[in-house]
């Protein structure tokens, strides 16, 4: 491990969601300074050339106040990302540690908040950084959270970015604060490159409904096309944020018309037992809830409460369905 870099130069806007960091594009994107005008994700960024890692390797350094128990989690959930976009068995994307000779890499580290650079900043020579912070009231060692600021990483931003997203969303402009109404920005096709897929509300890229909500018992996002739709999950990726990635990074071809097959992707809780491109057995599934398991068990000594419940609904809702799959 080496030793932490001064990244650390942001607070949380809410110390309840670490994702909300002040003066941070999106509550959680890092971008370079010279870099004007930043293109981005639901969405993968344009141009993809200055934005997607070589032969879809990250390299990536820990440092060395991140503890050897939220080391081994991060791993797991750099190999979950890794075994979900598989194509016929064949790695689409990896994330490996650092060596001497690499030029462009990330730095993950224990900073104020969880927050990401997007995509690999083109030729700019040395590292990117990532804080997963992990305090006593507040933590980013959640599947979803690791994984959505990994995605970050690999290029992409939220959800609600699209330039569809009026059609599936209504955000509610006057429970936000002016201050934060650049987190709901809307990215046009020049920007953005939505690889041909329909929106996604079961994205782990999607912010929740309160999100920077002036009054956090009402929404600042609405969705229009199915009401009840969940939205926000960070369980791990859906089967359409899978989708994306591969196509991204040139796994599976891109079709030349929208997918409309799938408006809505499958939701994540399920999407470890779906075939999307590739085929993802029940036994990463199990290997999941044991990782989830155990790093609930392990930090309980310095996490939020909350999230420790978070943690057991959704293991309980993965075994739920786990077992019913093994019944049908």
């Amino acid at each position: 491990m080496s030793s932490i870099q001064s990244f650390d130069t942001v607070q949380n806007e809410f110390a309840y969601n670490p994702e909300r960091n002040d003066g941070l594009d999106g509550g959680d994107m890092v971008h370079l300074r010279f870099v004007t005008s930043p293109t981005g994700r639901g969405v993968a960024i344009r141009p993809a050339a200055y934005h997607r890692w070589t032969g879809g390797v990250v390299p990536y350094e820990l440092a060395s106040n991140i503890t050897a128990n939220n080391s081994i989690f991060i791993v797991n959930m750099m190999r979950q990302m890794e075994n979900l976009t598989k194509v016929n068995n064949t790695q689409c994307i990896s994330f490996r540690p650092r060596n001497a000779s690499d030029l462009y890499y990330i730095t993950i580290f224990n900073g104020s908040g969880c927050y990401a650079p997007v995509g690999s900043w083109g030729s700019y020579v040395g590292t990117r950084p990532v804080s997963l912070m992990h305090g006593t009231y507040s933590t980013c060692m959640v599947s979803g959270i690791i994984q959505h600021e990994l995605t970050h990483v690999l290029g992409f931003y939220h959800e609600q970015s699209r330039p569809d997203r009026d059609s599936y969303v209504s955000i509610q402009w006057s429970n936000i604060l002016s201050a934060n109404a650049f987190n709901f920005d809307k990215y046009n096709d020049t920007q953005v490159d939505t690889q041909m897929t329909s929106y996604d509300y079961g994205s782990v890229m999607h912010y929740e409904r309160t999100a920077f909500a002036i009054n956090s018992s009402l929404p600042t996002i609405i969705p229009t096309q199915n009401t009840s739709a969940f939205i926000g999950q960070r369980v791990q990726l859906s089967s359409i944020d899978i989708l994306e990635i591969q196509r991204y990074y040139g796994c599976v071809s891109t079709p030349s018309n929208t997918d409309t097959s799938t408006v809505t992707s499958t939701p994540a809780s399920t999407v470890l037992t779906t075939n999307v491109t590739t085929t993802v057995t029940t036994s990463v599934m199990l290997t999941t809830l044991v990782t989830i398991a155990s790093a609930t068990v392990t930090n309980t000594s310095v996490r939020n409460p909350f999230q420790s419940y978070f943690e057991i609904y959704f293991i309980c809702l993965a075994l739920i369905i786990y077992f019913s799959n093994q019944v049908h």
